[in-house]
């Protein structure tokens, strides 16, 4: 008598996981042949030449690292159509810069670039070492983006010119919130990541430490939404007048151009601050400015010294979505004190 074989049958939930993601990848393949249809095509149509992509599809700061590549990049292929795809919540950035004639927000976009690479005269994906499973940052991300594409590297952030439309509304707003652009003193808080952010109490004894002093001219910069966790409360600091939610991208860069101290976390601003050559303070805990910043401009951050101060670029990586482990003491241990002496040696330096 014959043994009869049985059959398992795999669990429910992993047909369903592999169900899920089989659906998953067939609709970013439809998304990326519907942008071929819908954006590729026409370029070609009308111009009758390839265009080129240019991708960074992460945060307003990386994008604004992109650009001095992007700038030695576009003479390569001079009289074509760029194209610059990246998250939606950043597209002045590229146009501002003045790097693209469309700008598109398409997350599949590597699909595009791996499948429909023959009908585009050059794709281009900017990869930090971050994002790289298995390797880290080496290098400030504008000089690693010139070394990706083997350019001439140089860590310094791109300056872009603020339009005189931004200018005006700015200098309006400030003088509705009884603001003096000669004395203007920003932070901004956030919101970001929880792990980046420095303790409320601790924004609230430095904004009174600096009016003490005769900093009485400060506002606060920010958005009630934020990319990864969509809309969220933010509340201004006592004694500052609130900017929040009041500027787009460009009003950034003309409000911070006119500033005589920014004051941050790691953030978009922050790089902003850095393209208008802004003196800036910045604090620092799980990420490490060196990565991001050329020697000149982190030369006045505030970085914190606990033994796991930077866990962001090492490896294994201590990721921030699953939380610190150690209860982001890299930014609760940074003390007003010496935020404060920060802040005021750069703002007598640079009077």
């Amino acid at each position: 008598m014959r043994s009869q074989q049985v059959q398992s049958c795999p669990p429910p939930e992993n047909t369903a996981r592999k169900a899920a993601e089989l659906r998953s990848l067939l609709a970013h393949h439809a998304q990326a042949l519907w942008y071929v249809v819908t954006i590729i095509l026409p370029v070609i149509l009308k111009t009758g030449k390839r265009p080129v992509i240019f991708s960074r599809y992460t945060g307003m700061g990386d994008i604004i690292c992109t650009i001095p590549a992007v700038r030695e990049l576009m003479k390569r292929h001079p009289g074509l159509t760029f194209i610059y795809n990246c998250h939606a919540d950043f597209a002045e950035v590229p146009r501002l810069a003045g790097i693209a004639s469309r700008v598109t927000s398409l997350k599949s976009i590597g699909l595009v670039g791996y499948w429909y690479f023959f009908l585009l005269a050059g794709f281009y994906h900017f990869a930090h070492g971050d994002d790289t499973p298995g390797q880290v940052a080496r290098e400030p991300m504008v000089a690693e983006f010139l070394r990706q594409f083997q350019l001439p590297v140089a860590d310094a952030h791109p300056t872009l010119t603020v339009p005189s439309a931004a200018k005006e509304k700015v200098r309006s707003l400030m003088a509705q919130k009884k603001l003096d652009a000669s004395g203007l003193v920003l932070i901004h808080p956030g919101p970001s990541w929880p792990v980046k952010e420095w303790p409320r109490e601790h924004w609230t004894k430095l904004v009174a430490g600096l009016r003490e002093r005769g900093h009485m001219n400060i506002a606060q910069l920010g958005v009630g939404r934020y990319m990864n966790f969509g809309e969220m409360t933010v509340t201004p600091i006592a004694g500052t007048v609130s900017l929040i939610d009041a500027l787009s991208i460009e009003d950034c860069f003309a409000v911070i151009q006119q500033a005589k101290l920014f004051i941050g976390i790691d953030s978009g601003l922050l790089h902003i601050a850095a393209c208008t050559r802004t003196p800036a303070i910045s604090l620092w805990g799980p990420t490490a400015p060196e990565f991001f910043y050329g020697k000149t401009i982190q030369q006045d951050f505030v970085v914190s010294n606990i033994a796991c101060q930077g866990c962001y670029h090492r490896l294994p990586r201590l990721h921030w979505i699953t939380g610190c482990p150690y209860d982001i003491r890299c930014m609760k241990e940074l003390s007003v004190d010496q935020v404060l002496s920060a802040c005021l040696a750069l703002s007598e330096k640079d009077r």
